[in-house]
């Protein structure tokens, strides 16, 4: 039997995602594969009626079992942006609260898990405190470059924080120095918040996982083709609010969960087409009305002028 411990966190508005994201964890488990999830969260941000509903699902999957944590009001004072809000920080009390483990993983809820990760647990982390997949493919734009290079960091090496492994063992050997940095980081002012905190805490300490593991929209725009990646990160925008790439994924898990309401996909569905019919009504009168070709003039007008 593989035992695999799993952290997540979430709020209230995250209970249907929180959902699906272990129904596709533990129908797509190895017959040999039991998951101990742990949920980190606030009381106060995650009601007692919530945490119930979560902890139903075991009675539906035997190969599951949650705990909850309460982590009280860690990070209260954080720097909250693009509406991430500070549940995304509990990730970096990983290391201090799971100490009768060697190594644990840590998966966003906003994902769908498409096989067993019994691969990924037992990744050779060759002496790394931390694993995941880097945030691009080929290269950031040039305002992700310069803001990541602004924290001394290297976009190329620069990992997106949904997926992590975490070498525990290894992170206690200097546990103290951590949590004084991530207190004093969490403080800061940072675009992508807990992400940057660990990207800067685990500069060259950070083993680059293959992006099947982590594979988001903008990886399958960066001409990354995969068409049956084993983790679909939904960054952005929620398949569950508007039509996204493997959009459809999501959805069948939806209605595979225990979280699934006729109406509620049904009205998902209605909305999607009329948003979609909208869209390609309207782009069939501006090619009509010559729109395009009047961007693509005024595209080439900027452009002259540029190189003046």
């Amino acid at each position: 039997m593989a035992i695999i411990p799993i952290v997540i966190s979430f709020n209230d508005n995250f209970i249907i995602p929180a959902g699906v994201f272990l129904t596709s964890l533990c129908k797509n488990a190895g017959s040999e594969t039991r998951y101990i999830v742990y949920v980190l969260h606030s009381e106060d941000r995650l009601k007692e009626k919530n945490r119930k509903k979560i902890k139903e699902l075991e009675s539906h999957f035997s190969n599951l079992s949650i705990y909850f944590k309460n982590v009280d009001r860690a990070f209260s004072g954080a720097y909250e942006v693009r509406n991430v809000t500070i549940d995304s920080y509990y990730r970096l009390l990983i290391p201090k609260l799971f100490t009768d483990y060697d190594r644990i993983l840590y998966i966003d809820v906003d994902t769908i898990i498409n096989s067993d990760l019994k691969d990924l647990i037992n990744k050779d982390l060759k002496g790394y405190s931390l694993a995941a997949v880097p945030e691009f493919v080929v290269e950031s734009n040039s305002n992700q470059n310069r803001y990541i290079k602004s924290l001394s960091l290297d976009p190329n090496q620069y990992f997106n924080a949904g997926v992590l492994l975490f070498n525990l063992a290894h992170i206690r050997n200097n546990i103290n120095a951590y949590l004084n940095q991530i207190n004093s980081l969490s403080k800061k002012n940072l675009l992508y918040q807990d992400q940057d905190i660990l990207n800067i805490l685990f500069k060259n300490n950070c083993l680059n996982l293959p992006h099947k593991y982590n594979y988001t929209y903008s990886k399958l725009e960066e001409g990354l083709k995969l068409s049956n990646p084993s983790i679909i990160h939904y960054t952005l925008d929620k398949p569950w609010i508007i039509p996204r790439p493997f959009g459809n994924v999501w959805w069948n898990y939806y209605s595979l969960s225990e979280f699934y309401d006729e109406t509620y996909y049904l009205d998902f569905q209605l909305r999607a087409y009329k948003n979609t019919d909208t869209l390609y009504k309207l782009n069939k009168i501006f090619k009509r009305l010559g729109f395009y070709k009047l961007v693509d003039l005024r595209r080439l007008i900027l452009s002259h002028f540029r190189k003046m």
